[in-house]
């Protein structure tokens, strides 16, 4: 559930699916990003547990014990109502970002399939193969051949959740270089730099929207920071409430900052270090900061499982026998092209060469 390239898919090493390539057109580049994924998840698995196991020899078990004092009811509900409000903000973000590509998006589908990549973003390594999934999955299935090409239409569909993703990554770290300018020049400058690239990668697909739309699309963003902020707040409420309330929005933004690193397995590791900074930094001892994250981590989990609801509903809907599929969008469709009609040629009238023979003998009895 972390915060967050150009003509590829969210998630490095995920090409785009077979069907989704037209026929008689090669698949590109399909090679080398299939041989480079297992090194990419070995890597992200290799910094993961070797920022964990750093933890561990450095403070012991004791911060993951003290975190799981946040699995109490008002923490979980608190957690699954800030993160339904966190992929309604998301969705309604990609649809705006999508429109400007030519997509049109349900608001349903936004919201299922934002739940679900969210949820799949939680489990897997990089936090990213969810959106990889919501991006190509659609456009295979519904991208309309008169249009334009499903090639183009994947394109599209995959700028659109890259340009989403990146929009809220450009946010979280400006947000992380504002709180470490005053207490560590170098890595707010760090922060700086690669928000301004995030920003520069997103730039093709965001400079595409109307000022006032693009405008829309950072308040959502923000305002997504935000919740993701909030959901920090619980945690740092229940573990370690000794801390001022006053510091939480700064310490927030260092781990969160951490997150959008994606040499890591669901959040897990960066965050944790980014934490320990964080508190270092602002005058707390670094295990209570890898305590509130590991909190933060539960929760952010906790907030995310109606994905796994709606990953097993479409999968289970995926396997039944339905019905051929009218011309009509439903709420299960999703990116889809929708061209205007072009007018039917004229067709010229028959002649008496070709008027039938039943008609041409009643014009020679008249």
């Amino acid at each position: 559930m972390g915060p967050d390239g150009r003509g590829g898919p969210a998630a490095p090493g995920i090409p785009p699916p077979r069907e989704a390539i037209p026929a008689g057109s090669r698949e590109p580049s399909a090679r080398t990003p299939l041989s480079a994924r297992p090194l990419i998840v070995a890597l992200q698995v290799t910094v993961t547990v070797g920022i964990l196991v750093w933890v561990v020899a450095a403070w012991g078990p004791a911060p993951f014990i003290a975190a799981t004092r946040v699995l109490t009811w008002p923490a979980v509900v608190a957690g699954l109502v800030l993160g339904a409000l966190g992929i309604l903000l998301q969705a309604h973000r990609w649809r705006l970002v999508a429109a400007a590509q030519g997509l049109r998006v349900s608001t349903s589908a936004a919201v299922a399939r934002c739940w679900q990549a969210a949820f799949l973003n939680a489990v897997l390594p990089g936090g990213l193969a969810g959106d990889a999934v919501r991006a190509v999955e659609q456009p295979s299935r519904r991208a309309d051949a008169s249009s334009r090409p499903l090639r183009e239409t994947l394109k599209r569909s995959v700028g659109a959740v890259a340009a989403e993703r990146l929009a809220g990554t450009t946010v979280v770290l400006l947000a992380a270089t504002v709180t470490l300018a005053p207490v560590h020049l170098g890595a707010a400058l760090l922060c700086l730099a690669i928000a301004a690239s995030t920003a520069a990668v997103a730039s093709p697909w965001l400079r595409r929207l109307p000022r006032r739309t693009l405008g829309l699309v950072i308040l959502l963003s923000v305002a997504g920071w935000a919740v993701f902020a909030a959901i920090f707040v619980v945690a740092l409420l229940t573990v370690a409430p000794a801390v001022p309330l006053a510091q939480a929005p700064a310490l927030a933004a260092i781990s969160l900052a951490g997150m959008s690193v994606p040499l890591n397995v669901a959040g897990w590791g960066p965050r944790e270090g980014a934490a320990a900074l964080g508190f270092t930094l602002l005058g707390h001892p670094p295990a209570q900061g890898v305590a509130v994250s590991v909190a933060y981590g539960l929760l952010a989990l906790v907030s995310v499982l109606p994905g796994a609801v709606v990953l097993l509903t479409r999968t289970l809907r995926s396997g039944r026998p339905h019905p051929a599929r009218t011309s009509r969008t439903g709420p299960e469709d999703g990116p889809t092209i929708h061209p205007v009609a072009a007018a039917p040629s004229p067709q010229p009238a028959p002649s008496d060469h070709h008027r039938p023979r039943h008609a041409h003998r009643a014009t020679q009895e008249r």
